[in-house]
């Protein structure tokens, strides 16, 4: 529980950075050329160059888990977002400026809900990236399943129970990539 407590919140973080972030980067190409190469950059980086800063600032515990697994995961959900908002026809934001739109509605009435495949598809990879890092928030005092993953590596005796646990960590992926398919599948995504 304390596994899926983490992975529900660090996802959504990494989902409200995302909009914030995706949908200000799919409508200006400056923001766009200007954040991009930074997230490209984070996206490659090991996890383990970003989690040092973190660990000094923070210490181990599972707070420092969770700001790990968002910033791992976040750049991926981004960019999917920009695209899926950059997606969106241009006649159609153009349709809902003449009717009177503002700038907010256009967002929350016309560019996201029509880039609907593209948030789900970054929620889906946001809870798999934030999924990922569990082993490591393990490593860093984040307790919980990944806690007994890293004590099944280091402990010969404790490695049934290790192993346990990567199977529950891998069950759980499933069962949230089933969850966001059939979320999709019902949206009409």
């Amino acid at each position: 529980m304390t596994t899926l407590a983490s992975t529900a919140v660090a996802t959504v973080l990494v989902m409200l950075l995302g909009v914030v972030l995706g949908v200000w980067m799919g409508r200006s190409a400056l923001v766009d050329r200007l954040l991009r190469p930074t997230l490209d950059a984070a996206q490659v980086m090991p996890p383990f160059v970003y989690l040092v800063p973190f660990l000094a600032l923070f210490g181990a515990t599972r707070f420092t888990a969770i700001v790990a697994a968002v910033v791992y995961a976040a750049p991926v959900a981004i960019k999917i977002i920009a695209d899926g908002v950059r997606a969106v026809p241009e006649t159609t934001v153009e349709a809902a400026t003449s009717t009177g739109c503002n700038t907010w509605q256009i967002i929350t009435k016309v560019q996201l809900p029509m880039s609907r495949g593209a948030l789900t598809l970054a929620t889906n990879q946001g809870l798999i990236y934030v999924l990922s890092m569990v082993v490591v928030g393990g490593l860093v005092g984040a307790g919980a399943l990944g806690y007994d993953v890293v004590a099944g590596f280091s402990q010969g005796q404790l490695y049934g129970k290790g192993l346990a646990a990567g199977l529950a960590i891998v069950l759980l992926g499933v069962m949230f990539d089933r969850i966001t398919q059939a979320a999709a599948r019902r949206a009409g995504a």
